[in-house]
């Protein structure tokens, strides 16, 4: 009996976080307990989905922070840029190529995942990267 009433408070609480989430407007949600035990929910931005205002959003000393969407290294190899190189400032009209990772003579795009706008390159071109490594900030406003 006790199991089942747990059961059904855990319930209550992932669809309050689940209505959550869909009115909201987040792009990523990362729950975890511990370090090994995580799940995360993605959904790609729309311009249907509300916006949360750039005031909502607040560093630990109380100043207003900025987010942009980060795009990460999916492996471990050597990271090169496509060509034209992409350089901070450069408008992204579409999903477009940025870079690749080469490994054991395989190589791996890395996409801008939509339009936007690079915010900064966070590596150089032919330097070593390690999986979940930062490689882009996209400012997709």
């Amino acid at each position: 009996m006790r199991a089942l009433a747990s059961l059904e408070g855990l319930e209550g609480r992932v669809r309050a976080l689940a209505a959550a989430f869909v009115q909201s407007g987040l792009v990523r949600l990362r729950l975890s307990r511990g370090a090994d035990d995580a799940i995360e929910f993605r959904r790609r931005a729309s311009s249907a989905a509300p916006r949360v205002p750039e005031a909502a959003v607040f560093s630990a000393n109380g100043a207003p922070e900025r987010l942009y969407d980060v795009i990460h290294a999916d492996l471990v190899g050597i990271a090169r840029f496509s060509r034209p190189a992409p350089a901070a400032g450069l408008a992204l009209e579409s999903d477009r190529e940025l870079a690749s990772v080469e490994a054991l003579g395989i190589r791996t795009p890395v996409r801008s995942l939509g339009p936007g706008r690079i915010v900064s390159v966070l590596f150089d071109d032919g330097a070593p990267v390690e999986y979940g490594q930062p490689l882009f900030e996209i400012d997709r406003e």
